[in-house]
Order: structure tokens, then C-alpha cells, then sequence
């Protein structure tokens, strides 16, 4: 190796995990790992969006296929409960 040349073992290296709370949609946050070559790893996230967000959609034609499917009769009250529990 030449001396302008960083070089990491990816199979000797340890990993590298960050826990990271969020607690918005579209978080921004900045963070930095040193590795074990001596190199620092600049780590900058935008737009994080793995909040879900829900949207109201119409479920008539699904309780109408659900409910009058004469395969799916065992799963009627499974649904239904789901329904009562879950849905508005």
C-alpha cells in the first residue's frame, strides 16, 4: 500500500451501528463513525421518513368480497374483529 491509500478489512472490521430514535417525519440528523484505519466516516441523513403515515381509504368492495366469499367463511369473525378494532 502506498501511504496515500486508507484500507479497511471489511471481514476483520467491526460494524458499525448508530440507534437513532425518531420521533417526526422528515428528520434531519447528522453523525460520525471512526473506523478502526484511522478514517472518520461522515454520516449526514435528510428527509427521514419512516414514520408511517395513514390515509383514510374506502373499504366497502372489501367487506363485500370478505363477507360474501362462501371459501373465506371461517375467516368472517376474524375480519370482522379486525374491522371493529382497527377501522373506523
Amino acid at each position: 500500500m502506498s501511504d496515500n491509500v486508507f484500507v479497511d478489512d471489511l471481514n476483520a472490521e467491526r460494524t458499525l451501528e448508530t440507534t437513532y430514535y425518531v420521533t417526526d417525519s422528515k428528520q434531519m440528523t447528522d453523525f460520525f463513525w471512526y473506523r478502526d484505519s484511522g478514517t472518520r466516516l461522515n454520516v449526514g441523513l435528510q428527509n427521514i421518513d419512516v414514520v408511517a403515515i395513514y390515509d383514510e381509504v374506502p373499504h366497502d368492495s372489501d367487506s363485500e368480497f370478505v363477507l360474501g366469499n362462501p371459501v373465506l367463511k371461517f375467516d368472517r369473525p376474524h375480519f370482522l374483529a379486525i374491522q371493529r378494532q382497527h377501522c373506523r
